[in-house]
């Protein structure tokens, strides 16, 4: 009986364990945090993030982070960053899919934003990160140390969070 009670014992201790340490395992980034998010190595921070569209999240500052993306790599005129999802975005967002290999939906989604990670860089030091456009165009982007990610825009290159609810970039419409 007592080794029974025993075996027992164990069992529980091994599935209390394994629940914790399951649950205290780092947590993927979500939309509903509200803010494009990660932990642990920055690297891998964008490849759950999204999606962004003409019809979803279409006014914030992620669509000011994509639009600096997509003025960096040359697909749309640095006027056209206005922190809105609009036409110009839509189309410039499709030809940018197109040219790598992606579905062209307009939406940028996980899978788009992982392929834009690609082209992240470390700038002086952790903390600090710039997107290599074209040429040398760069976004300039940070990390805070809770592991949300901000950018630098607008006349006085202010910084600003990149939020999925808020457009708060003096450059906003």
């Amino acid at each position: 009986m007592r080794t029974r009670i025993r075996a027992l014992a164990a069992a529980m201790a091994v599935v209390t364990f394994g629940t914790l340490a399951v649950s205290t395992g780092p947590a993927s980034a979500n939309v509903s945090q509200g803010y494009i998010a990660g932990s642990g190595t920055w690297t891998d921070d964008w490849g759950d993030e999204g999606p962004v569209s003409a019809s979803t999240r279409s006014h914030s500052n992620v669509v000011a982070m994509w639009q600096m993306i997509l003025w960096a790599d040359g697909y749309l005129a640095r006027s056209g960053v206005d922190c809105r999802f609009g036409p110009a975005t839509t189309a410039a967002t499709k030809q940018w899919q197109s040219a790598r290999g992606l579905v062209s939906d307009g939406v940028v989604g996980s899978r788009t934003l992982a392929k834009a990670a690609t082209r992240l860089g470390v700038w002086e030091g952790e903390g600090w990160y710039y997107y290599d456009g074209v040429g040398s165009r760069l976004v300039h982007l940070g990390r805070q140390a809770d592991g949300r990610w901000d950018m630098s825009l607008g006349p006085d290159l202010e910084w600003r969070l990149l939020s999925y609810t808020s457009a708060n970039f003096s450059i906003c419409s």
